[in-house]
């Protein structure tokens, strides 16, 4: 007997029907799971809005203002208030220069866009190196602790992020010093150093610039 002839019409509406299967399945695992990556990612910005900021009674995640930095770097800036007056911003951007990719950074200013805090909220440098520049955990060894900078309240000191409180953004950006009493840059991490630091100069610089915007 020979081979029986391929019923070409049959195969694509067989061919067109798992597609269509497959394509609904996908969309109904995206729905169920958009929602609970959406509230993940609310939850997350939240908590570093509290460590970056001081207290607030209202929802900054609900009032922020989007802003292009000289580098044409978006700048997500949240706005902390209590019983009605501003308190504080929080700005965050994510820069492509880290060695691994991007960098999310997190800095809490003053009104007058001078620096209280720095965080990163995301990065995927190299354990050990990078991460010393980008994590804060609390510091086990002598020479860290005689090192480390003063952080905020509730956060683990780290000697690179607390460089950068109390500085203000000039027209020049701050350079990485890796050595002597000014420290924000780590021997064998520049490229990480540098990165947050390009980040955390456009946040203040930013603010700087558009404080009346940020202030309506």
């Amino acid at each position: 007997m020979g081979a029986q002839p391929i019923n070409i019409p049959k195969l694509g509406l067989f061919l067109g029907t798992v597609a269509a299967i497959a394509a609904g399945l996908l969309s109904l695992v995206y729905t169920s799971t958009a929602e609970a990556i959406a509230l993940n990612l609310q939850k997350k910005t939240s908590a570093a809005l509290e460590q970056v900021l001081p207290a607030f009674d209202n929802v900054p995640g609900e009032e922020s203002v989007l802003l292009r930095s000289e580098l044409d770097w978006p700048v997500r800036f949240y706005i902390a208030r209590k019983e009605g007056e501003i308190v504080g911003y929080a700005g965050e951007v994510i820069t492509p220069e880290g060695f691994s990719g991007n960098v999310t950074v997190m800095a809490g200013l003053e009104l007058d866009g001078s620096v209280r805090t720095v965080i990163v909220t995301a990065n995927t440098e190299t354990p050990g190196l990078g991460t010393a520049v980008t994590d804060r955990k609390v510091q086990k060894t002598i020479a860290d602790l005689i090192q480390g900078g003063e952080a905020a309240e509730g956060l683990a000191p780290n000697k690179f992020l607390d460089w950068y409180t109390g500085k203000k953004a000039e027209a020049e950006p701050w350079g990485i010093v890796k050595d002597g009493e000014q420290i924000n840059g780590k021997t064998g991490a520049t490229i990480t150093s540098s990165a947050i630091c390009g980040a955390v100069h456009a946040i203040s610089k930013t603010a700087i610039d558009n404080l009346d915007e940020l202030k309506m």
